[in-house]
C-alpha cells in the first residue's frame, strides 16, 4: 500500500458520514454512512427532518439549524472552501461531540456544484472548553476597567451587539451609568437603587471605607425583555484616594436567581402552610399578629371557627376520616375567604382575619359564612367573631371571638350529648 492510500484509509475511518452533494439541486449520495439510510427528496429535507434534528442536543439545536439552513449552506459553500460546526448529537446511545463540515473541492463551480458533507467525532476536551467559554461569554454582559478618580472606563469585554453606536468612545463612567437608566435598560422599579449605588462619589466612599465588593441585583433589558443581572464592582487591592482603580462585572443571573426564588418559595410554603389543609399555619398566623401590631390605623375583624365532633370522628372512624373532615372544612374556608386570610392554629381550630372593612361589611360576611356553614352536609362547626379599630390588639380580638365560639359550642353539645367533648 502506498503512502497516499494509507493516509486515505486512516482519514476515511475518521468519518461517520460522507455525503456527496449537489449544493444547488440538493441531490445527494452517501459514500459512507454510520446510520441506516432513509431516502429523502434532497439533502436539505434530510438535514431538516425530525429524524435528524431529534438526535441533536437541545442547547445546540438553534446553532445547528442555522448552519444547515439551505440558503446559508449554499452561500457558505460559494464563499469558503470549508465550513464546519461542532455540536452534540446522539451516537449509539449517548451524546457525543460531532464536527459537521461542508467541503468545496478544487473543481467546484456553478456548472459543477458538487461538495462533500461530512460528520465525524470531534475532540471532546476542546469542544467542552469552547462551550464553557461561550456560556461564560453569555453570562457576562460587560467587563469594565474603571478609574473612579478620573471617572473613566475602558471596555474589556462586551456581549456581541450590545455596544450602542459611540458607547465605546464615551469618556465618563458616570455618563454611561446615567444613560443606562435613562434609556430604560434598567427596570423602572430598580432604577432608584441602581442610580444611588452606582453614583461615582458613592462608590469612592464605599471602597475607601474598605467595605468589600459592591453588589447590586437588578433587572436589565436584554433582547427586549428584562432579566435579572448582578452588577459587581471589585476594588483593586491597593485602592486609595490617589489610586481608585476598580473592575466592574455585569453578569446574567436570571436562571440561577429564578431557581433561588423557586427554592425560597418552596421553603416559605413549607414554613407557612399547613401540610394537611393547605391553609396558613400557626407560624404564619404569629407573623400576621406581629405585622398587624405595627399598624396604627385601619380595622380588623376575626372569625374563630372550631369543628365539632373531630374527636368523635377520630375515635369512631379513624384518623383518616378525621383528616378528611378537616380538609373538607378547609376547602369550604378557601371558597368563603382568601386562602392567605385563613389559618389553622390548632387541631380543629381555624382563624380568619379580615382587614380594612367596615363593621357592617364584616358582620354581613360573618352572618353569610355562618349561614353557609350550617347548611354544610356532614360538617358541623361552632363560630365566633369580633371586630375592632386599630391599633386594637389582634390577640384580644381573637380571644373575644374564641369566647363567642365557646358559647356556640356549649349550645351545640347541649343539643348533641352523644358527641364526646374533646
Amino acid at each position: 500500500m502506498d503512502d497516499k492510500q494509507f493516509a486515505m484509509d486512516v482519514l476515511w475511518n475518521d468519518f461517520i458520514d460522507i455525503v456527496k452533494v449537489n449544493i444547488v439541486s440538493g441531490a445527494y449520495t452517501f459514500l459512507k454512512s454510520g446510520d441506516d439510510i432513509k431516502e429523502y427528496p434532497d439533502i436539505f429535507t434530510m438535514l431538516e427532518s425530525t429524524d435528524n434534528l431529534s438526535q441533536v442536543y437541545a442547547n445546540d439545536l438553534a446553532e445547528y439549524r442555522s448552519f444547515i439552513a439551505r440558503k446559508g449552506l449554499i452561500t457558505s459553500v460559494f464563499e469558503s472552501s470549508r465550513n464546519s460546526i461542532n455540536y452534540r448529537r446522539i451516537v449509539g446511545n449517548q451524546y457525543h461531540w460531532i464536527t459537521s463540515e461542508i467541503i468545496r473541492p478544487a473543481d467546484f463551480s456553478l456548472q459543477n456544484p458538487i461538495a462533500l458533507f461530512t460528520r465525524k467525532l470531534a475532540d471532546e476536551k476542546i469542544c467542552n472548553e469552547n462551550t464553557a467559554v461561550r456560556e461564560l461569554n453569555f453570562d457576562f454582559h460587560k467587563i469594565l476597567q474603571v478609574d473612579l478618580f478620573f471617572d473613566t472606563y475602558s471596555i474589556i469585554k462586551v456581549r456581541d451587539g450590545e455596544v450602542p453606536n459611540g458607547e465605546s468612545s464615551k469618556k465618563f463612567l458616570s455618563q454611561w451609568l446615567l444613560e443606562v437608566v435613562e434609556d430604560g435598560i434598567v427596570h423602572a422599579d430598580d432604577s432608584d437603587v441602581f442610580k444611588r449605588m452606582t453614583e461615582v462619589d458613592y462608590m469612592r466612599r464605599y471602597f475607601l471605607e474598605k467595605r468589600g465588593n459592591l453588589r447590586i441585583r437588578y433587572r436589565r433589558k436584554t433582547n427586549g425583555e428584562f432579566r435579572w443581572v448582578v452588577f459587581e464592582a471589585v476594588p483593586s487591592p491597593d485602592f486609595t484616594l490617589q489610586s481608585q482603580n476598580i473592575m466592574i462585572y455585569i453578569r446574567d443571573i436570571e436562571d440561577e436567581y429564578a431557581e433561588q426564588l423557586r427554592r425560597q418559595k418552596s421553603l416559605e410554603k413549607i414554613s407557612f402552610e399547613d401540610s394537611l389543609t393547605g391553609l396558613q399555619n400557626r407560624t404564619a398566623y404569629n407573623q400576621t399578629v406581629q405585622l398587624i401590631s405595627k399598624r396604627t390605623s385601619g380595622s380588623c375583624g376575626v372569625i374563630f371557627s372550631d369543628l365539632n365532633g373531630l374527636k368523635y370522628m377520630n375515635d369512631n372512624f379513624g384518623h383518616a376520616a378525621g383528616d378528611k373532615y378537616l380538609k373538607s372544612f378547609a376547602d369550604f374556608l378557601k371558597k368563603s375567604f382568601r386562602t392567605n386570610s385563613c389559618y389553622r392554629i390548632g387541631g380543629d381550630e381555624f382563624v380568619t382575619i379580615i382587614q380594612d372593612c367596615t363593621e357592617e361589611e364584616f358582620n354581613a360576611r360573618t352572618t353569610s359564612f355562618i349561614s353557609c356553614a350550617q347548611a354544610l352536609k356532614d360538617t358541623s362547626v361552632s363560630v365566633g367573631s369580633a371586630y375592632g379599630i386599630l391599633p386594637v390588639s389582634l390577640e384580644s380580638l381573637v380571644e373575644k371571638a374564641e369566647q363567642v365560639m365557646y358559647a356556640a359550642k356549649a349550645k351545640y353539645h347541649q343539643e348533641h350529648p352523644e358527641v364526646v367533648r374533646k
